[in-house]
């Protein structure tokens, strides 16, 4: 039980961090900035927020911190996934699991990083 509440409260934060990042990307788009410069930003975006959560989870985890990169990265991304599966109507281009590919290997990047810099 505890872990169902621990991942729940990150997949939460998740959701809100990506939601607010989609509505400034959004806003920027809709005022200021071209369709190929959101594209990019968006693309960052998400980068940034894989590699600052699997650097969260490396931080709290003991040991081994690719596998908790790989854990919080695979849950985000079966999240995303099935997003992707809904909004797409099952269209897939290889691109789409490149994409998805950097940002798993964000996230233990991040979380690699994590539990190295954590003070014993």
């Amino acid at each position: 039980m505890k872990y169902v509440k621990e991942y729940g409260i990150l997949l939460a934060k998740f959701f809100g961090f990506l939601l607010g990042g989609s509505l400034l990307i959004s806003i920027l788009y809709y005022f200021l900035i071209s369709s190929k410069v959101v594209q990019v930003m968006s693309v960052v975006y998400l980068v940034i927020l894989f590699f600052v959560f699997g650097f969260r989870s490396g931080k709290k985890t003991e040991a081994k911190g690719f596998l908790a990169g790989l854990k919080v990265g695979t849950l985000f991304l079966t999240l995303l996934f099935l997003f992707h599966l809904f909004f797409h109507q099952f269209h897939f281009v290889w691109t789409t699991f490149l994409f998805y590919a950097v940002l798993l290997l964000a996230c233990v990047l991040g979380a690699t990083l994590g539990i190295n810099t954590k003070k014993e």
